[in-house]
């Protein structure tokens, strides 16, 4: 379904035709590119449809949007690796759909159209039938490892597999019987990971949705057991690796029975809600911390989709006939991007507490660079610039996901995803529509004027050429980039607490399933399943939670007087 959520990455194939055909200006055409990405990028109502109902309704709105949030309710401990995958597909889909273009519909560009106004819909309604949340586990799925591994090494082996045919048929001529050879290949990689499901879930019904617990330790007592109020948070806890099982059960303990002592907030109804919590929409839109976030994505992504949107024109006017080499680098490059950077982010984040908002940074930096290519005009430097746009404008969606998601919380992620995406329509409505196209068309006037002063007739094709027609929008998409890496340093000053309290907080859950395993495997006093001589559910809060461990649990057994 991902595969065919990017379709909007194409437009620069057939942009060049629409122009002709409805003989439109560039900036009426950018402002037509800019539409497109109002329904992916917008979604409000599946956003709010989906913290209330379920995915499998919203796939029939068709917005890309909602699809990885409940992804990332079902893996919370894996949500930069699950959003880097299933983004990463969105960004391939530009190269898979033009090789179907370049297969089956070139040079033809209306069947095309046709083509992707009708598949995508079909995809999303047989979707719907199959993706659902799932019930959470009582842990985590050890072999998730694998499955992912799998994923990414079918992802990469699609990308890398994907940027060879494109330099093939760009510097090549490729009959079209070899190209539908190479479409065949691509569509059997495609459905590798189906192996997954086969492998794993056979047997497996689907379990109904419950919502996810909240990612804090349990109160317990021999005799009751208790959840804390919906709003109940803890700080996350600092505990040394060489710390015992039992050490690390009793500070926990101490924690949920003396929580002054421990830093617990006094009442929940008193505090203001902090970063890490759950926001609602409105008060998520309070604070600072989302406007840096919205701010700096509408410069990196808003700058990232101008790029994008006039491919076409920007190789017409450098005299390159590769616009399908580089709306298809674009897409392996934004799919390696939306991945990798979930990956590296996750890494770095759970091993050295690095804060994500500074990997947006560093790709924002990217993005200047990659718009410093593209106005050097060079024809040979706009492969290497279409790879970096495609990487950071990719970078840049997965990690906004997963740090807004880790600054605001899940309960109502969908609303909020959906309003940040906001600012990436924004972005590219001001720098394509009212720099690039009004740029575009001034040069274009110009070169009119100039002509009729010649004695020569005026052209109805509303055509530039030469480096100038994109040299100063792209100069100044550079310094956009470049004030919103401002935002983004202020963001990471803000938000490195929040980071070194999540990274504390895995800490000391490594450091207590660490002990636990250890006493487990040398002083097994009590069954698994028993406390003080009673059985305790499996299902009961106090499995679900990742704070109580078999050590705590004999711990507060009573010792026989006998």
């Amino acid at each position: 379904m991902q595969a065919c959520g990017g379709i909007s990455y194409v437009f620069s194939l057939y942009s060049a035709d629409l122009k002709r055909t409805m003989s439109y200006n560039q900036e009426m055409i950018d402002g037509l590119g800019t539409a497109k990405d109002i329904g992916g990028n917008v979604g409000i109502i599946s956003g709010l449809l989906i913290d209330v109902t379920s995915a499998c309704y919203t796939c029939l709105l068709q917005v890309k949007s909602h699809r990885h949030i409940g992804s990332m309710r079902n893996f919370p401990s894996d949500r930069g690796v699950v959003v880097g995958l299933l983004k990463g597909f969105i960004g391939l889909s530009g190269a898979i759909f033009t090789q179907v273009y370049t297969a089956v519909y070139a040079p033809n560009t209306g069947p095309f159209l046709l083509f992707c106004a009708s598949v995508p819909p079909l995809v999303a309604f047989v979707s719907m039938l199959i993706i659902q949340p799932v019930e959470t586990p009582k842990q985590k799925d050890e072999s998730d490892k694998l499955k992912f591994k799998i994923l990414y090494v079918v992802g990469l082996v699609l990308a890398f597999y994907l940027m060879a045919v494109i330099l093939i048929q760009d510097f090549l001529v490729v009959s079209k019987g070899v190209s539908g050879f190479f479409m065949a290949v691509m569509l059997v990689i495609l459905l590798l990971p189906g192996i997954i499901p086969w492998r794993w879930g056979r047997g497996q019904q689907p379990r109904g949705y419950h919502k996810l617990a909240v990612d804090v330790p349990m109160s317990y007592s021999p005799s009751t057991v208790h959840t804390p109020t919906k709003h109940h948070h803890l700080e996350p806890l600092l505990v040394s690796k060489t710390a015992t099982a039992i050490d690390v059960a009793n500070k926990i303990h101490d924690v949920q029975n003396g929580g002054i002592k421990a830093g617990l907030p006094e009442t929940p109804s008193k505090l203001k809600t902090r970063l890490g919590q759950d926001h609602t929409l409105l008060q998520a839109v309070n604070t600072q911390d989302y406007w840096l976030l919205f701010f700096a994505m509408g410069c990196g992504t808003g700058s990232g989709l101008t790029a994008i949107n006039n491919l076409a024109q920007m190789a017409e006017s450098l005299g390159s006939r590769s616009i399908g080499a580089f709306v298809a680098l674009v897409s392996v490059w934004n799919f390696l991007g939306r991945m990798g950077s979930g990956y590296l982010s996750e890494h770095y984040m759970n091993r050295h507490a690095t804060p994500r908002p500074l990997f947006l940074l560093v790709v924002q930096l990217v993005m200047a660079s990659a718009h410093l290519l593209f106005a050097s005009s060079v024809p040979t430097l706009l492969y290497l610039a279409s790879v970096l746009v495609g990487l950071a404008h990719g970078a840049h969606w997965t990690l906004m996901v997963a740090t807004s998601s880790e600054l605001f919380g899940l309960q109502h992620f969908g609303a909020l995803y959906n309003t940040l995406s906001i600012s990436s329509t924004i972005g590219s409505y001001i720098l394509s529509v009212k720099l690039a196209g009004y740029l575009y068309d001034r040069q274009v006037a110009a070169a009119e004027a100039l002509a009729l002063a010649a004695g020569q007739g005026a052209s109805s094709s509303h055509k530039c050429a030469g480096p100038e027609c994109f040299r100063s929008t792209f100069l100044v998409m550079a310094c956009v980039c470049g004030v919103g890496c401002i935002a983004l340093l202020r963001l990471v000053g803000r938000t490195k607490k929040v980071y070194r309290d999540m990274y504390k907080q895995q800490q000391a859950k490594d450091a207590l399933k660490e002990n636990e395993e250890r006493l487990d495997a040398t002083s097994p006093l009590l069954p698994k399943d028993s406390i003080n001589g009673e059985a305790i559910r499996t299902d009961s809060p106090i499995y679900k939670a990742s704070t109580l461990s078999d050590a705590h649990l004999r711990h507060h057994a009573p010792v026989r007087t006998d």
